[in-house]
């Protein structure tokens, strides 16, 4: 079985694609990018696109900083095509930082808004937080 495939079947497992009212589904930063070339599956409306290595390499090193759970990918729509990846236009850092600190951390991928919680409710994949951390949803349009 492909990436790809591996991907979406643990995203079927979250929810059901078919029920709009169900929580998004959220993956890690392993599942969404390894095997992943398709410059469509996030930040497509960005006019210099850093790649997907380049998004993962940057989404990486914010999870590393000592002030960081994790970083998650929020999927938003599976795609039909066989060559096209699930899409997202939100991550999700769990940190204790600030949003304007955050903003720093991804100002090499120009988000278009950081906020607060989970976008769609909260996901049957959602970790508990630790002590003094929060979630922050930061979006591409």
């Amino acid at each position: 079985m492909n990436n790809r495939q591996q991907l979406i079947d643990k995203i079927n497992r979250q929810a059901d694609p078919a029920d709009p009212e169900a929580p998004s589904p959220i993956v890690s930063l392993e599942d969404f990018f390894e095997g992943n070339d398709d410059l469509a599956s996030i930040g497509c409306n960005l006019a210099e696109h850093p790649g997907t290595d380049g998004f993962y390499r940057v989404l990486r090193d914010v999870r590393a900083r000592p002030n960081v759970q994790d970083v998650l990918v929020e999927i938003y729509e599976v795609m039909e095509g066989e060559d096209e990846w699930p899409f997202s236009e939100r991550v999700y850092v769990l940190t204790s930082a600030e949003p304007d600190e955050v903003r720093g951390w991804l100002a090499a991928l120009d988000p278009s808004e950081i906020e607060e919680g989970w976008a769609s409710g909260a996901s049957p994949a959602q970790p508990l937080l630790q002590p003094r951390m929060r979630v922050l949803g930061v979006w591409w349009d």
